[in-house]
């Protein structure tokens, strides 16, 4: 029994040295560690201001003390589709500036450089994102996609598929909110978890922002930028696109294209404008439609001699808070706030369609090494991650090989003891 009892406490011994192994390989515990369990990783879909992080919350606080988040009340949605503030409030002015009420921030990205035009599709990904990417692929020409959250929670194919061609991915919060009626909690949700999917399915930070229907104010703006480190992108020209529907009918009452081939005569009109300010063009990859309207136009705006962009490109600027272009390898980090925001152009971006061709391998593998490694804590608010099976694949790997050495350790402890 000496020797039986001798045995039992090698193997244990074995088996202790083989789980302390198996922890020191494995990544450091991170803010945001990727969960084994497929569910209570994300909000909601379309819940209007979903719960934020306490992080978001705290690093909010910091930023509120400081000064640098004003502290006027939200405006009010009129049953009109509207906004208005309180009484004490002027929406135009230097305190407030509400682009709805007419203020344009100098902050913000309106205008893009005399002779370019700036190509950006909000609300995918959607029914209209696959013939989209199908044309961009084919005349090598990257655009901006202001996605909603709880569109690529629903379909992340399109996000990355839209990723892994070479497209810009930015921010149109998570629910579609008009953010200045939000309160600043309900937009560090809005914001915080669209920037979360995002880097959580593809290892990039966004640096820009799109607000819906370009309802921001001065206070939605100092939460992106102080908070989450994002720039502000607003239009100055609209398609009305969005009146269409799948039926290609007009939804809207007295205002947009009546149908598809209306939105082309309307966007070939734009290709004739003068050209400064440079365009910036709101469209949508709702439907089929609309994005086909575009995909129709593209060679007039070319035969005008509109330089077309992605909206960094149009200024020379990174396009991602810790990734300078489209394939270069992003910097890990450990929380969504860790990152420095875009403050200036640079030289070496990467964007040239001989960049989208050469280097789709190393943004697949760019982009799997993410989502082994980074992370997202579970919220109150919560739905299964139609994802995480194949993202979890190493992690589960690893529990299965130290399952299948526990149970043979185990039945070795029962042979000695048998034995002796």
């Amino acid at each position: 029994m000496v020797f039986s009892l001798a045995s039992v406490l090698v193997v244990l011994s074995l088996l202790i040295h083989y789980t302390s192994c198996e922890r020191s390989g494995q990544h450091r515990t991170r803010l945001f560690q990727r969960q084994i369990s497929p569910i209570n990783l994300y909000p909601p879909l379309d819940i209007s201001g979903p719960t934020p992080k306490p992080e978001w919350v705290d690093a909010y606080n910091q930023e509120r003390q400081s000064g640098r988040i004003p502290s006027f009340a939200p405006s009010v949605k009129l049953p009109s589709g509207g906004i208005s503030y309180d009484s004490s409030l002027d929406p135009l002015s230097s305190e407030v500036c509400s682009w709805t009420e007419g203020c344009r921030s100098p902050s913000d990205i309106s205008d893009a450089p005399d002779g370019m035009m700036g190509i950006s599709f909000d609300d995918g990904p959607q029914a209209g994102t696959p013939p989209l990417l199908n044309f961009l692929k084919t005349v090598n020409q990257t655009v901006t996609h202001f996605m909603i959250g709880s569109r690529i929670l629903e379909n992340t194919q399109g996000l990355m598929a839209a990723l892994q061609q070479g497209d810009h991915i930015a921010v149109h919060t998570w629910s579609h909110p008009m953010m200045s009626t939000q309160s600043d909690q309900a937009i560090l949700g809005e914001l915080g978890w669209t920037l979360q999917i995002i880097y959580d399915l593809t290892g990039r930070l966004p640096a820009y922002w799109r607000p819906p229907y370009g309802d921001v104010d001065n206070r939605v703006r100092a939460i992106a930028e102080n908070v989450f480190g994002m720039q502000t992108v607003i239009w100055n020209h609209d398609t009305f696109d969005w009146c269409l529907s799948p039926q290609d009918t007009n939804t809207c009452i007295g205002e947009g294209p009546v149908n598809e081939a209306d939105l082309l005569e309307d966007l070939k009109d734009f290709s004739k404008l003068p050209k400064s300010p440079g365009l910036i063009i709101l469209e949508h990859e709702i439907t089929t439609h609309s994005t086909l309207a575009f995909v129709n136009s593209w060679k007039s705006f070319k035969a005008a001699g509109w330089d077309l962009r992605d909206i960094p490109s149009l200024f020379g600027h990174p396009w991602y808070q810790n990734a300078v272009g489209a394939f270069d390898k992003p910097t890990h980090l450990t929380s969504i706030l860790d990152a420095t925001p875009v403050v200036g152009p640079t030289s070496t971006l990467i964007q040239s369609s001989a960049s989208t061709q050469n280097n789709t391998e190393n943004i697949t593998q760019n982009t799997t090494e993410n989502i082994t490694q980074n992370t997202t804590q579970p919220t109150s608010q919560s739905i299964t991650d139609p994802s995480t099976h194949q993202k979890g694949k190493n992690s589960a790997s690893s529990r299965a090989n130290l399952s299948a050495f526990t149970w043979w350790t185990f039945g070795l402890i029962l042979s000695v003891v048998n034995v002796f």
